[in-house]
């Protein structure tokens, strides 16, 4: 029996240490939800809610004329203009960028991912949205002559800041990959208007080869006998 009371004793004691650890100031205090409201952080002019309180942003205002860590850019760099120091339009890649298989498929991956559904892959204009006539009007094609007489600074701006009702991708994509994305339209481009005479003999040759009986051999050939 005093056994039994014992362990009964030590254990409301120990119940009772627990229970005297258990604070609910921490779980229970004002707190500010992220984008929510704060009277801490009052806006420069407070805003007086329908309630009678000051209202103000629920992150800090971030301090003027800030650049964040590692970020420190000339913002007229024609790496994030995608114009020169006279304010035409890049005809090159800037010195950053070099052209290179892994740019290229850089920028495949996002043209597939971010222009494809309205341009569509070969860049005809023919994405699954111009298709389902959801856009007001008909989606460029990138490949017609209008667009590829464009320099590539065009395309890089395009993609920065939107055209029309297409909004830009500048916060969407970092400023390398919206180069590769222009310079992956330039391939487009060229591959959509190639002409048969620019392939080396062998190429060609294989081609035809390969396609002797069917269509695609005998535009080719036609084409390239008319040129």
């Amino acid at each position: 029996m005093r056994t039994r009371k014992a362990w009964i004793g030590l254990s409301a004691c120990v119940l009772a240490l627990g229970l005297s650890g258990c604070r609910t100031d921490m779980w229970v205090q004002q707190r500010v939800e992220a984008q929510d409201n704060s009277e801490f952080y009052a806006m420069k002019e407070p805003i007086q809610g329908f309630d009678g309180k000051i209202y103000g942003l629920g992150s800090r205002p971030i301090p003027a004329n800030t650049i964040p860590y590692g970020r420190l850019q000339d913002p007229n760099d024609p790496f994030l203009t995608g114009k020169d120091a006279q304010g035409n339009l890049l005809r090159t890649l800037p010195p950053q960028v070099k052209l290179s298989k892994e740019l290229l498929d850089l920028g495949e991956e996002k043209y597939n991912v971010f222009c494809s559904p309205c341009h569509g892959r070969a860049g005809d204009g023919k994405g699954m949205i111009a298709l389902r006539g959801q856009w007001p009007r008909p989606v460029p094609s990138l490949v017609d002559q209008r667009l590829v007489s464009q320099p590539i600074g065009y395309f890089y701006g395009v993609a920065t800041n939107g055209f029309g009702i297409m909004y830009g991708y500048g916060k969407r994509m970092t400023p390398e990959e919206r180069w590769a994305v222009a310079a992956y339209v330039r391939v487009l481009q060229l591959s959509q208007n190639a002409n048969p005479k620019d392939l080396p003999e062998e190429d060609m040759m294989k081609i035809l080869e390969s396609a002797s009986n069917t269509n695609t051999g005998r535009q080719i050939a036609t084409r390239s006998e008319g040129q």
